[in-house]
């Protein structure tokens, strides 16, 4: 090769890009532009939450709590919420959302479908694959439902209620 073709060859290798993996009519990578850190998710303990809830839901609660363990099942709190079991088996949970209670239960979606009552279908989430029914309470009509709704699923492993003692169950928690 002569040498002003080797100088000539040098330019266009520089002009051209070549050899660094790019062409000339690709524009320039930009750098993925930085996002910005998730908020971070403050987790509120169950028993902060109960203590914060206006009376009305405190009440609710009572009464929800002490109708469940009339049937002889044990309550446990945790942070997430009050889990309601007998031996190996979760019947209910009870959660804040907001300003209402939110209930799951040991009982199967489908067979709720066609009824008036506004149920959900948590069955999805993994924690909630044993007790897949949701219902949230906000008025005495609710609650009422989800008395109902505890009765059916206790009725479906054969348990029968007790005598139900009115207990102001936030106070000890």
């Amino acid at each position: 090769m002569r040498k002003y073709d080797e100088a000539y060859y040098n330019k266009m290798i520089n002009e051209l890009g070549m050899f660094k993996g790019k062409h000339p009519s690709y524009e320039e990578e930009k750098p993925a532009p930085r996002k910005e850190p998730a908020a971070k998710i403050i987790r509120v303990p169950f028993e902060t939450r109960i203590h914060a809830a206006d009376p009305v839901m405190k009440q609710h609660f009572n009464e929800l709590k002490s109708d469940i363990l009339a049937y002889g099942v044990k309550s446990r709190i945790s942070n997430s919420g009050d889990t309601f079991r007998l031996h190996t088996k979760t019947y209910v949970k009870i959660t804040i959302a907001g300003k209402s209670l939110k209930l799951y239960f040991a009982l199967n979606p489908k067979d709720y479908k066609d009824s008036k009552m506004p149920l959900a279908d948590a069955g999805h989430k993994g924690i909630y694959r044993e007790i897949p029914l949701v219902f949230k309470v906000k008025s005495e009509l609710s609650l009422r439902r989800a008395k109902q709704l505890v009765a059916d699923a206790m009725a479906k492993d054969g348990l029968v209620q007790g005598e139900v003692v009115p207990h102001n169950w936030v106070k000890e928690i």
